[in-house]
């Protein structure tokens, strides 16, 4: 019987066959209804943001691109800061996937700035309410550790607002507020840069 099912498998993996290995029962799993949390991130936005941060404009304005992955468990995410000129000054990437172990999300993110990638956070989030909490670890580039506590809300299905405390001492002090932004979904997607 293990000779069968180990060539069963092999010839399910080596023809790719998703129907192959549904009759052997371990075809997708529909999603727990908990990975739906980030779906209303899925689409594209407009973004207009207010920053505290050192060295940044007070105001910006960028586009959010979200979309489903891995059979539904996950959101993969851009995020892009435009210039006057509608240039990507800066933008990040998000990996969001909900652990059925846990009934949290964890996620992985990365940006660029100036041509420069390689600051990888560390994000945990979770449903509180109507509104997804989220903390953000990541090292600034002296070494220190850097902490976002981020809270969705206000989610609507045109709307969402978005805010961020910071801290860059790891969690000793905070700056509230350090960034605010305002997603308005857009109708129509533009081109990627």
């Amino acid at each position: 019987m293990q000779y069968r099912v180990l060539i069963l498998t092999l010839s399910c993996v080596l023809s790719g066959s998703g129907r192959c290995l549904a009759q052997m029962g371990t075809g997708p799993k529909a999603p727990p209804p908990e990975a739906s949390q980030f779906d209303f991130l899925v689409g594209e936005w407009t973004v207009d943001v207010t920053s505290k941060a050192p060295g940044a404009p007070p105001q910006y304005h960028g586009v959010w691109r979200a979309a489903k992955t891995l059979n539904g468990l996950g959101v993969v995410d851009e995020y892009g800061i435009v210039d006057d000129s509608d240039r990507v000054v800066y933008s990040g990437a998000t990996l969001r996937v909900f652990d059925t172990q846990t009934g949290t999300w964890t996620m992985r993110y990365v940006d660029q700035l100036g041509g420069q990638t390689g600051r990888w956070s560390e994000l945990v989030g979770v449903e509180q309410g109507r509104e997804m909490h989220v903390e953000q670890r990541g090292q600034a580039p002296d070494g220190r550790t850097t902490i976002l506590k981020i809270r969705y809300y206000n989610i609507q299905p045109q709307h969402f607002s978005w805010a961020a405390d910071q801290s860059s001492d790891g969690g000793a002090n905070w700056v509230r507020d350090y960034l605010r932004l305002e997603a308005t979904r857009r109708s129509k997607p533009t081109p990627r840069p």
